[in-house]
């Protein structure tokens, strides 16, 4: 799928970048891709990147230390549709020099007819990985979408300075026995508040991408990504390569499950839930216990009715949540499904739906 899609993007959004690995990549890819479906975008930066990127946009415009954004700037992003903006070049270092942060957020955020901003918030040296140091991520407090991108490359290589940007910042924070980037070091960094959370605006959906992906490295990068779900501000995780395509190969999202146990089980009887299956267990331990063994999946509710003390019983010592169907005398399963799905929460992204009667799943 494309980046646009992965990340779900909406329009009015303001999009930083953070981290290392390919954010320039990413930004200009996803700059790309919504200019194609006729969207206007603003690209920039709150750092100092090559002094060749305002290039990469059809037009760029240098704003010098005006106090606000130019007239011309609507009419230009009318007609050029993607518009780069930083404040000059500085020729001695060979940068373009970006904006403001506050300044992006009082004269930038707000301007109408703007479908898109993205903006590229922290400075990596073109290495794979990184941790801010003490002045960074750059990040504008009207970022309504953080992306936290990391390279896969550099994963199995020395956590030192000639590969990862922050490598001291990084031994500081988890311990001074990190010496190599592992998949469960780099997961680390990713999810920590004052590493690859840092900064992170309070309401900013937060989607992280795992770049430079190839099958080899795959394993690693779903690790990696079942890790990140694990920090409740994490919507998804992406893994891909955004020079190929398609740009993104997988979006991990959180899933969960609901298992359907609210039955009467009134044409038997008995509760049919609890009827022995196999050595020792029970039609429902059984299901709940493939359910809860199922790679990928997060939460997993039980919603019962009836037999609720029963069933708690059976699978009390298993990773998951039984919640009570007031209505289950109605005998409508429906009712159960939306108990079970407000049980799982909107961080969920999607859920399975398990029939509490099916012990062959």
């Amino acid at each position: 799928m494309n980046l646009a899609e992965a990340l779900e993007i909406r329009r009015g959004e303001v999009v930083s970048l953070v981290g290392a690995g390919g954010k320039t990549s990413a930004m200009f890819r996803l700059a790309g891709e919504l200019v194609a479906v006729g969207w206007r975008v603003i690209t920039t930066t709150t750092t100092r990147v090559a002094a060749n990127e305002p290039d990469y946009a059809p037009h760029a415009l240098a704003l010098g230390d005006a106090p606000s954004l130019p007239d011309s700037l609507p009419a230009l992003l009318e007609r050029h549709r993607h518009v780069f903006l930083y404040r000059h070049l500085n020729p001695e270092e060979g940068k373009a020099i970006g904006l403001d942060p506050a300044w992006l957020d009082d004269n930038l955020a707000p301007l109408p007819g703007v479908d898109a901003i993205l903006i590229e918030a922290d400075g990596a040296r073109r290495l794979p990985f990184k941790a801010p140091r003490a002045h960074e991520p750059p990040i504008p407090a009207s970022t309504s979408l953080l992306v936290p991108v990391a390279g896969l490359d550099a994963l199995g290589q020395p956590l030192d300075d000639a590969h990862v940007v922050g490598a001291a910042v990084i031994r500081e924070t988890l311990g001074p026995s990190a010496e190599w980037v592992t998949a469960d070091l780099m997961a680390d960094v990713l999810n920590h508040p004052t590493l690859g959370l840092k900064n992170a605006p309070p309401g900013a959906r937060i989607i992280p991408l795992l770049n430079k992906a190839t099958p080899d490295r795959l394993p690693a990068a779903a690790q990696i990504a079942d890790q990140l779900l694990g920090e409740p501000r994490i919507a998804r995780v992406l893994i891909g390569a955004v020079r190929e395509e398609p740009p993104v190969w997988q979006a991990r999202r959180r899933v969960g499950a609901v298992v359907l146990a609210a039955g009467q089980s009134r044409r038997m009887g008995a509760p049919k839930l609890l009827l022995p299956w196999g050595d020792g267990s029970t039609i429902i331990r059984q299901v709940c216990g493939q359910v809860a063994a199922a790679s990928g999946l997060g939460e997993v509710i039980v919603v019962a009715g009836r037999w609720r003390a029963e069933i708690e019983a059976q699978v009390a010592d298993l990773p998951l949540r039984v919640v009570d169907n007031p209505r289950h005398a109605e005998g409508e399963m429906i009712s159960s499904l939306l108990v079970g799905l407000d049980a799982l929460g909107e961080d969920c992204d999607a859920c399975l739906v398990v029939l509490g009667d099916q012990p062959g799943i």
